[in-house]
């Protein structure tokens, strides 16, 4: 299977950022819905690593603030999503991030039982 291009990436996720548009709004690597969410809040919600990862590497912003204030380092943990995890923490995501539920990562981390260590 051919690898996806970011631009690729990227459209696949204006059918949840935009709605009304039906999937037709272009969507850019610093884009916003109304709550806060972005491409990669989007495909980490999705589950789809290979994309997340895309994302990470072309300069997604890996602390940005989504619906309840939870950052894409919150939703990789709440999905157990390793490989992600991993890749923020490579690219400086911050785990001190306080949520509208009062947690940051380093405590749903725990909560969840995952580590924040790479390679585990």
């Amino acid at each position: 299977m051919a690898q996806r291009t970011l631009n690729e990436v990227l459209k696949s996720t204006s059918d949840s950022l935009f709605p009304v548009e039906l999937g037709k709004a272009e969507v850019r690597i610093d884009s916003v819905d109304c709550d806060g969410e972005t491409p990669l809040h989007v495909l980490i919600w999705r589950g789809d690593a290979e994309g997340a990862l895309l994302l990470i590497e072309n300069g997604a912003n890996i602390d940005a603030a989504g619906d309840m204030g939870e950052t894409p380092l919150h939703v990789a943990i709440s999905k157990n999503e390793k490989l992600v995890i991993n890749a923020l923490l490579e690219a400086g995501a911050r785990t001190d991030i306080v949520s509208e539920f009062g947690q940051t990562q380093a405590e749903k981390a725990h909560q969840y039982g995952v580590s924040l260590r790479e390679d585990t």
